[in-house]
C-alpha cells in the first residue's frame, strides 16, 4: 500500500533527522580579484611572546597586507582580523580601496596562539579559546601594548592612533575576540564586524547582552552576522545570543546593524557580505570621521537618569602634584603610595586619604587641592561629624600588636581629642551622632571622649559607638559573616550598608531606635569580571536611595531593591566613590595618584552631617 503523498509531507515536515540544506551565498565581484586594480602586498611572519606577555611562550603566524602607494612614513588606517586570512579581505581591500569606499588602510591578519609541543608524543597547547572566548581585557592589553607596537617596529609601518582609524573582525569565538577589544579599548578601536559570533557561554560571553545594557554606552559601530543554522551547543544557542546582542546594541543607542540568513557556523554568508560591512563600516570616512556614543540620543541607558551624557570624567586632583615627594617619603616601604579612601562633608569637601603616610587632601568645591592633615600614619578611615568635626581611624603598625587610634581633627587638621586601643577600620557616622566602625578583627570602641574596651570578638564585625561613650557589638557574625569594608547609611539612616571587601555583595542591616542592627542580608549581588580583584571596595548613596559601589568594572549603581541598574565606566580602577563638589552634585573617585570627578544630576548625602531623607520607593 502506497502512503498518502500529505502523510509524506507530514514526516518530511516534522522529521527531526531532515534537515534542509543550507543555502549557496555566492561572492560578488568586490570579494573577486579585477583587472587593472592595484593590488596590495601580503607579508607573512611569525610572532613569539617572551615571558612578560600576557601570553607567554606563544607562538603565531600573522600576514600583514600593505595596500599599493602606501607612504608609510605616514599614520594609516588599519584593520585586525582574528583567526588569519578570512572573508577573502585582501582581494576586497584592493577593490575597495580602489573605488575609495574605504581609506587605503593596512590589515593585520594574526592567528591565536600555540605552545609548541614539548616532543614528538605531546600535542601543543592551543590558546584559541583562552585567548579569544574571554571577556577579560587579556587579549586587548595583548594587541594594543604588545603586538602591534612590535609589528611596527619590525616592518616600518605607522598605525593611526586614532581610533576612528582602526577596525577588527572576527569569526566566531575570533567574533567575541574582536568585539571585547573595541569594548574594552573604544580609545583604539571604534569599528567591528562580528561573523556567527560566540556570545555565549565558554569564558562568560553569555553575560554580554546584559552588560551592553547596564555599562553607559561606548563609540563603538558594530555589524553583526548570523544566521539560524548556527551552532547549538553545550555552551548555548549562537542564533539567538547574536540577536540577543543586537537587541542589547539597539536598546542601549549604539550605532549597529546586521545581516541575518538560514546559513550555519561557517564564513560562507560573512564572507559575501563582506564589501557591504566594510562600506558601512567605513561610510564616513572621508567627511564625519568620528564615532560617537550614542549619537542620536536614543539610548535607554538608565544611568542617564543620574549622569550627565555630554560631561565625562574630569581630574579633580593628581595626588603628586598637591604632595611632594619629600613630605612622602618615609623610607623605602613608602616610596610607593595610593590614595584609596574618599570622604566629604556637607560643603563637598573631599577629603582623600593616603594609608601608610597618613596625609589627608582636601578638594574644595571651588579651588585647588590642598593638604588637610599629615603625620597620621596608619589612618584607614575618616568621616566627617556635627559633634567632633572630623573622626579619623588610625592603626600603629610598628607595635606589636597594632595599636588603634581614634582621633578627632578639627577644621584646621589638627588633632583635638585622641583615645588609644580601639580596633576599628572604615567609619560612617548618622546625624544623631552615633558613628559605626568596621572592624576587622578585636572589637572595641567608644567615642573619642570615652574610654576603649576590647571584647575580644576575633571576627571581622561593625561597632556601634554611641553620643554618649556607649559602644556596643551590632550583629551575629557567626549567622552573617564578611570582610568589613566600606560602610554608608541610605538617605534615611535607616538601613546601614557594608562592602564585602571579600564577595561582590553589598550586606544592608536595618538600623534600630537604639542604634543596632538587625535583619541583616546580602542585599546587593554585584556583577563582576575574571581576575585576582572582584570585590566592591567604597560605596556611597544619593539623595534617591540608590547606592553606587566602587568596584574593578566601575561604578555599579543599585536601587533600593538591591538590583544593579547601570555600571559607570572610569577611566581607572576605582578604590573608593563618594559625592562631593557644589551640592554634593558631583561623584568623586580615588584611583591610585589620581582622583575623578563627574557632574550628575543627582545629589550625593553627608550622613554625618545632615538630616534624614525619606526618599520615594524604588520601583518594583
Amino acid at each position: 500500500m502506497r502512503p498518502h503523498p500529505l502523510l509524506l509531507v507530514l514526516f518530511l515536515l516534522l522529521s527531526p533527522q531532515v534537515k534542509s540544506a543550507e543555502p549557496e551565498f555566492p561572492l560578488t565581484a568586490d570579494s573577486k580579484p579585477q583587472p587593472d586594480v592595484p593590488k596590495g602586498e601580503l607579508i607573512k611572519d611569525t610572532y613569539t611572546a617572551d615571558g612578560k606577555s600576557c601570553f607567554p611562550g606563544t607562538q603565531r603566524e600573522y600576514q600583514l597586507y600593505i595596500p599599493q602607494g602606501l607612504d608609510r612614513s605616514k599614520p594609516a588606517a588599519f584593520m585586525v582580523f582574528q583567526d588569519g586570512v578570512i572573508y577573502q579581505a585582501p582581494v576586497v581591500f584592493d577593490n575597495l580601496i580602489a573605488k575609495k569606499d574605504i581609506p587605503p588602510l593596512i590589515g593585520v591578519f594574526i592567528k591565536p596562539g600555540v605552545i609548541p609541543a614539548a616532543d614528538g608524543n605531546a600535542l601543543p597547547r592551543f590558546n584559541r579559546s583562552f585567548e579569544y572566548d574571554s571577556i577579560t581585557d587579556t587579549y586587548s592589553r595583548f594587541l594594543i601594548e604588545e603586538f602591534l607596537p612590535a609589528i611596527e617596529t619590525k616592518h616600518g609601518i605607522k598605525l593611526s592612533a586614532d581610533p576612528n582609524d582602526a577596525a577588527i573582525s572576527g569569526n566566531s569565538s575570533g567574533g567575541i575576540a574582536a568585539f571585547m577589544v573595541a569594548w574594552h579599548r573604544p580609545d583604539r578601536f571604534r569599528r567591528v564586524f562580528t561573523g556567527v559570533g560566540t556570545y555565549v557561554g565558554i569564558h562568560g560571553g553569555d553575560r554580554l547582552p546584559v552588560l551592553v545594557r547596564k555599562f553607559e554606552p561606548k563609540p563603538i559601530r558594530i555589524f553583526l552576522q548570523s544566521g539560524t543554522g548556527d551552532n547549538n551547543l553545550y555552551c548555548g544557542d549562537w542564533w539567538m545570543a547574536n540577536q540577543m546582542m543586537e537587541r542589547s546594541f539597539t536598546w542601549a543607542g549604539y550605532d549597529v546593524n546586521h545581516a541575518w540568513s538560514e546559513g550555519g557556523h561557517n564564513q560562507k554568508h560573512a564572507s559575501q557580505i563582506f564589501p557591504d560591512v566594510l562600506r558601512w563600516l567605513w561610510r564616513d570616512w572621508q567627511t564625519t570621521r568620528e564615532i560617537k556614543a550614542n549619537a542620536r540620543g536614543e539610548s535607554k541607558w538608565k544611568g542617564y537618569e543620574v549622569c550627565q551624557a555630554e560631561k565625562g570624567w574630569d581630574v579633580a586632583a593628581r595626588m603628586d602634584d598637591v604632595v611632594s615627594f619629600k613630605v612622602m617619603q618615609r623610607g623605602p616601604k613608602h616610596q610607593l603610595w595610593s590614595w584609596e579612601h574618599l570622604a566629604s562633608d556637607k560643603a563637598g569637601v573631599v577629603y582623600v586619604v593616603e594609608n601608610d603616610t597618613g596625609t589627608i587632601v582636601s578638594i574644595p568645591a571651588n579651588g585647588p587641592a590642598k593638604i588637610f592633615a599629615s603625620g597620621l600614619e596608619g589612618i584607614t578611615s575618616i568621616v566627617p561629624c556635627n559633634q567632633e568635626g572630623i573622626i579619623a581611624s588610625i592603626q600603629n603598625r610598628d607595635t606589636s600588636p597594632p595599636q588603634h587610634t581614634l582621633v578627632s581633627l578639627d577644621g584646621e587638621g589638627k588633632v583635638t581629642r585622641t583615645v588609644t586601643g580601639a580596633r576599628n577600620g572604615s567609619l560612617c557616622a548618622s546625624f544623631n551622632g552615633r558613628v559605626y566602625a568596621a572592624c576587622y578583627s578585636n572589637i572595641a570602641g567608644e567615642s573619642p571622649v570615652g574610654d576603649i574596651r576590647d571584647v575580644g570578638n576575633t571576627l571581622p564585625s561593625i561597632v556601634s559607638i554611641a553620643p554618649d561613650g556607649a559602644m556596643t557589638r551590632r550583629t551575629k557574625y557567626a549567622d552573617l559573616p564578611f570582610s568589613a569594608g566600606r560602610l554608608a547609611f541610605s538617605p534615611d539612616q535607616t538601613l546601614l550598608y557594608a562592602c564585602d571587601w571579600q564577595q561582590p555583595e553589598v550586606i544592608s542591616w536595618q538600623v534600630q531606635p537604639d542604634g543596632s542592627l538587625k535583619h541583616g542580608q546580602r542585599f546587593v549581588k554585584l556583577d563582576t569580571e575574571e581576575g585576582p580583584v572582584n570585590y566592591p571596595r567604597g560605596i556611597c548613596v544619593d539623595t534617591d536611595g540608590r547606592v553606587y559601589v566602587a568596584t574593578t568594572l566601575g561604578i555599579q549603581v543599585c536601587d533600593q531593591a538591591g538590583r544593579v541598574n547601570f555600571i559607570i565606566p572610569t577611566p581607572e580602577k576605582p578604590f573608593d566613590v563618594s559625592f562631593g563638589g557644589k551640592d554634593l552634585s558631583e561623584l568623586f573617585i580615588a584611583c591610585g595618584k589620581t582622583v575623578y570627578r563627574r557632574a550628575m544630576k543627582v545629589h550625593g548625602i553627608a550622613s554625618g552631617q545632615m538630616a534624614p531623607i525619606k526618599p520615594a520607593p524604588p520601583k518594583l
